[in-house]
C-alpha cells in the first residue's frame, strides 16, 4: 500500500481527496477531503469504500454505504446529528429544498474543512489556536470570504452541539478571536456602462450574452436566476414582459420586469435562434447552442488568448450583481484587471478598442434607447 495508486484518490490543490464518479454518487458515495499528506488509516478507508462500490456494481450489494462512523461525542458525530435535525425541521415546516438550494448550503461546504481538522476530535479538547491556524490556512488557500464562512458555520454548529450536551455553550474556542467579514464590494456601474457592454457584446456576435446582461440589469435577478430563465416563466401584459420565478438561493417567489430597452434586445436575440424556445427550454444559450455555465474554466494562457472575448463574457455573467436603475453600485471585475493580472490587460485593451467595427458616439440618452437591429445577427 506504499506508492500504489488507489482508485478515486487524487491530489487536488495540495490536498488529497476522494472523488467518486457520477455513478458512485448516485449510490450515495460522497466527496471526502483529506489533508496535504494521506495517512495509512485514510488509505484504508478509501480502499474500503472502493470495495463497497465493487460489491454494488457487481450486484453483490444493493444498499447504499453508511454515513462516516465518528466516535461518540465527537465533532463529526455532532455534525451528523445537526444536519439531520435541520432536515427534520424543514420537513416539519413543509419546506422542500431544490438541488440549487442544497448546493448553496454553507454547512457541507464548511464541513469539508472542519472534518479534516476536527472530525474525530472531542469538541472540549479544541483550542482557539487550532481554529486560528485553520482560518489562516483557508484564507491563504481560498479566500477571506471562505475563511469567514467556515468560522461562522463552526459557531452555529457549536451552539447545536451545546444543546445536545456535546459541549458547553459559553466555551466556544472561536469566540477568543474576531471573525472579521471581508470588505463589501464598492465598484460602481452606471446605465451607460451597461448599454456599452450590451452593444459591444452584440457586435462581437455574443447575442445571448448581450441579452443576459440587459435582462439582468432591468430585472435585478442574480446571475444564476437569469441563466435559468425559461420561456414558460415569461408573461406579457399591456405594460410589457415580466418573468415569474422562484429565486434559486431563497426559493421565494420573485418577479422580474423588463423595460422597453431590454425587451427589444431579448426579442432581437430570440429571433436569431434557429428554433423558438418554448416550455421549460432555457432562453439564453452561448454560440455553441449550450447553456451558459456558472463559472469560466481557463486551463492555460494559450486558451485564454484564443478566446479572450468568450472569457470576458463568462466573467461578466459569473460576477454580475444586479441592482437596477442608473448609477447604482455594482462590482466591476474588468476594472481591476490591470492591477490583478497585467498580462491580460493588453487583451482587454484590444477588446475595448475594436478597430474592426465602427465606433458609435452619442449621448447617454441615445445609449439607453439603443436597440440592436435583427440584421446584425448575420453581419461579418
Amino acid at each position: 500500500m506504499g506508492d500504489e495508486k488507489i482508485r478515486y484518490l487524487v491530489k487536488f490543490r495540495g490536498c488529497w481527496r476522494y472523488r467518486p464518479s457520477a455513478a458512485m454518487r448516485g449510490h450515495g458515495f460522497r466527496f471526502i477531503a483529506f489533508g496535504p499528506e494521506i495517512t495509512l488509516k485514510e488509505k484504508q478507508r478509501v480502499i474500503a469504500l472502493n470495495a463497497d462500490w465493487d460489491r454494488i456494481r457487481t450486484g453483490l450489494q444493493v444498499k447504499r454505504p453508511r454515513a462516516p462512523d465518528y466516535p461518540a461525542g465527537s465533532v463529526g458525530d455532532g455534525y451528523l446529528r445537526a444536519i439531520e435535525l435541520r432536515k427534520l425541521e424543514r420537513e416539519a415546516n413543509g419546506v422542500v429544498w431544490t438541488k440549487e438550494q442544497e448546493s448553496r448550503d454553507d454547512w457541507p461546504r464548511a464541513w469539508k474543512w472542519l472534518e479534516v481538522a476536527f472530525g474525530d476530535a472531542d469538541p472540549r479538547t479544541i483550542e482557539p489556536e487550532m481554529l486560528i491556524k485553520l482560518r489562516a490556512a483557508i484564507s491563504t488557500k481560498v479566500s477571506e470570504s471562505e475563511a469567514h464562512r467556515v468560522i461562522k458555520v463552526w459557531r452555529a454548529l457549536w451552539k447545536k452541539m451545546a444543546v445536545m450536551s456535546y459541549c458547553e455553550k459559553d466555551r466556544d474556542p472561536s469566540l477568543a478571536f474576531e471573525n472579521k467579514a471581508p470588505p463589501p464590494r464598492q465598484a460602481v456601474w452606471k446605465h451607460r456602462d451597461v448599454t456599452k457592454m450590451v452593444q459591444r457584446a452584440w457586435r462581437a456576435g455574443y447575442h445571448g450574452l448581450a441579452a443576459v446582461v440587459a435582462v439582468a440589469w432591468d430585472t435585478q435577478l442574480s446571475p444564476v436566476d437569469v441563466r435559468l430563465l425559461t420561456a414558460a416563466q415569461r408573461a406579457h401584459d399591456d405594460q410589457g414582459s415580466v418573468f415569474f420565478l422562484d429565486r434559486a438561493k431563497t426559493g421565494r417567489a420573485a418577479a422580474g420586469t423588463l423595460s422597453q430597452w431590454s425587451e427589444a434586445i431579448l426579442e432581437a436575440y430570440l429571433k436569431t435562434l434557429p428554433a423558438a424556445s418554448i416550455g421549460d427550454a432555457l432562453l439564453f444559450r452561448n454560440r455553441s447552442d449550450a447553456p451558459y455555465p456558472p463559472t469560466p474554466k481557463i486551463h492555460s494562457a494559450t486558451i485564454f488568448a484564443r478566446s479572450a472575448r468568450w472569457c470576458l463574457g463568462r466573467m461578466m455573467i459569473a460576477n454580475w450583481r444586479t441592482c437596477g436603475g442608473r448609477g447604482r453600485s455594482r462590482p466591476s471585475p474588468v476594472r481591476r484587471t490591470r492591477q490583478a493580472c497585467p498580462a491580460r490587460w493588453p487583451i482587454r485593451s484590444r477588446l475595448r478598442i475594436d478597430s474592426t467595427r465602427p465606433t458609435i458616439r452619442s449621448t447617454s440618452s441615445s445609449f439607453a434607447k439603443w436597440t440592436p437591429p435583427v440584421q446584425w445577427a448575420g453581419s461579418d
